[in-house]
């Protein structure tokens, strides 16, 4: 049996390592890519969210102001149409976090991998540049990591904005039905 030259070995070997490191690069950045897709169609969905909050203030503010009319109905209204917008800003302000910019990790070729071309053996290149892939890998999931938590607060913060918006329906539909009264 034929033992393999160990050069050649060695020389596969680092550059599976190469192109494994490199493969791992690229499935984070299509992540990162996907979530800052995901975090568009959050902001989209929030968007849509405000302006039915504007909506829903523009009709109540003509109904119920002044509020003392209403009585505790009336504060209860203002109570959950401020809590509704608090959690709406708060939502916006993650979304805005998530996909703030931020340096997209690469792997550094420049003037060190020129030199390397041309006094190191491949061998050296392919190790140098799996280096170089491992430590974008690791930028690259640090900040992964900071905008999925970004963006799940925001999901959870419009979860809430939409279950406060409903409320707020419902308390301004009590207020406009108890406002009539009966045989209106």
């Amino acid at each position: 049996m034929e033992e393999p030259n160990t050069g050649d070995h060695l020389m596969e070997n680092y550059k599976f390592l190469y192109e494994l490191s490199r493969k791992a690069l690229d499935e984070e950045l299509d992540r990162y890519k996907k979530l800052d897709e995901k975090a568009s169609r959050f902001l989209s969905i929030l968007s849509i969210g405000i302006v039915a909050y504007t909506a829903l203030l523009n009709t109540a503010s003509s109904k119920i102001l002044p509020i003392s009319t209403f009585g505790v109905l009336g504060w209860v209204f203002v109570i959950v149409s401020g809590l509704t917008f608090i959690a709406l800003f708060s939502a916006w302000f993650r979304i805005f976090n998530s996909i703030k910019l931020s340096d997209s990790p690469a792997v550094a070729i420049g003037k060190t991998a020129n030199e390397l071309a041309d006094q190191e053996e491949i061998i050296t290149m392919y190790n140098s540049l799996a280096l170089s892939c491992q430590e974008a890998l690791l930028i690259a999931r640090s900040v992964l990591k900071a905008k999925t938590d970004h963006l799940e607060s925001a999901y959870k913060e419009i979860f809430a904005s939409t279950c406060l918006l409903a409320a707020c329906l419902l308390v301004y539909f009590w207020i406009a039905a108890s406002s009539q009264g009966p045989g209106s």
